[in-house]
């Protein structure tokens, strides 16, 4: 039975993984785990403060479309 070639390279990167690289993918499975299990609350400081930084970025942004709308209509005004 021949093998595909996606199964030779996943054989071959099987055999290459060192003991050290075992490691590093434990831990990064390990650290996914606790971050899956983890209860977050969106009321902390520091989430208030990402609140504030995002709201001044987001009133920045609807401040551009209005400036480019009321510029939009005066350019459209015909004068007399």
């Amino acid at each position: 039975m021949e093998q595909t070639k996606n199964e030779v390279e996943a054989n071959h990167a099987e055999k290459t993984l060192t003991t050290q690289d075992h490691d590093h993918i434990g831990s990064a499975v390990q650290l996914a785990h606790a971050a899956g299990e983890q209860k977050y609350s969106p009321w902390t400081m520091s989430m208030a403060r990402l609140y504030a930084v995002l709201s001044v970025a987001y009133l920045c942004g609807c401040l551009n479309g209005f400036d480019g709308s009321l510029m939009g209509g005066v350019n459209a005004m015909k004068s007399e």
